[in-house]
C-alpha cells in the first residue's frame, strides 16, 4: 500500500513541478534543440579547435581533383574514398577527415536527418565518445581564422560502406544556398 501511495503522490507532484519553470529541475526543455543538430549546429572556430598547424601560414591550401570543395569548405581527398581501403583512414567506422576552411570564412557542414543512423561528425571533444552515429554531431559550423586557411581535424563516424549526402551552407563572407554533395564511404569497394 505504501508503494502505491508513493507512486500516486509522484504522479500528482511531478506535473506540478514540471509546470513551474523554477522548480529546480535540470532537464533540458523539450523544445530546446540539441547542440550539434541541424537546428543548433556545434560551433568550431579558430580559438576553440584545440590545435594549430605551422603549415597554415604557408599560404592558401591548393585543392586537388579528389578534394570535395563546396564554397569555402574543403575536405581533402574525400572523393577518392569510393573505392579506397577503409583501413587506410581509420577503424571501427571512425575515419580521419580534416575540414579546411578558407581564411576568414564560415560554413555549416551537416548530415540530413534521414542519414543520422548512417553517419555522424566527431570534431568536437563533446561528441568524440559517441558509440553510434546517432549519438554524434550532425551539424557543425566551422569558422576559419581571419589570416589563413584553417584546418579542423576530426573524424566521420560511418560504420558501414554507404553513400551519405553532406550539406554545406556558406555563412561568411556571404550567406548562400546549401550545396549537397553525395559522398561514397568505401561503397564501391566490395
Amino acid at each position: 500500500m505504501r508503494m502505491r501511495a508513493l507512486c500516486l503522490a509522484g504522479l500528482i507532484l511531478l506535473p506540478a513541478a514540471c509546470a513551474d519553470g523554477n522548480a529546480g529541475g535540470t532537464e533540458r526543455p523539450m523544445d530546446a534543440a540539441a547542440t550539434g543538430g541541424p537546428a543548433n549546429p556545434r560551433v568550431l572556430d579558430c580559438e576553440n579547435r584545440g590545435v594549430s598547424f605551422p603549415e597554415e601560414d604557408d599560404g592558401p591550401y591548393r585543392t586537388g581533383p579528389d578534394d570535395l570543395v563546396a564554397g569555402p569548405l574543403i575536405i581533402p581527398g574525400l572523393r577518392a574514398w569510393a573505392d579506397a581501403d577503409p583501413a587506410a583512414y581509420g577503424r571501427d567506422g571512425r575515419y580521419k577527415v580534416a575540414v579546411v576552411m578558407r581564411a576568414g570564412t564560415s560554413a555549416t557542414l551537416s548530415i540530413p536527418a534521414e542519414h543520422h543512423r548512417d553517419a555522424g561528425l566527431l570534431y568536437a571533444a563533446a561528441a568524440r565518445d559517441a558509440r553510434t552515429p546517432l549519438q554524434a554531431d550532425h551539424a557543425i559550423t566551422f569558422t576559419a581564422c581571419a589570416g589563413h586557411d584553417t584546418i579542423f581535424p576530426g573524424l566521420m563516424f560511418v560504420p558501414r560502406r554507404t553513400e551519405v549526402p553532406l550539406l554545406v551552407r556558406p555563412l561568411r563572407p556571404a550567406s548562400g544556398a546549401a550545396v549537397r554533395e553525395v559522398v561514397s564511404f568505401f561503397a564501391d569497394r566490395r
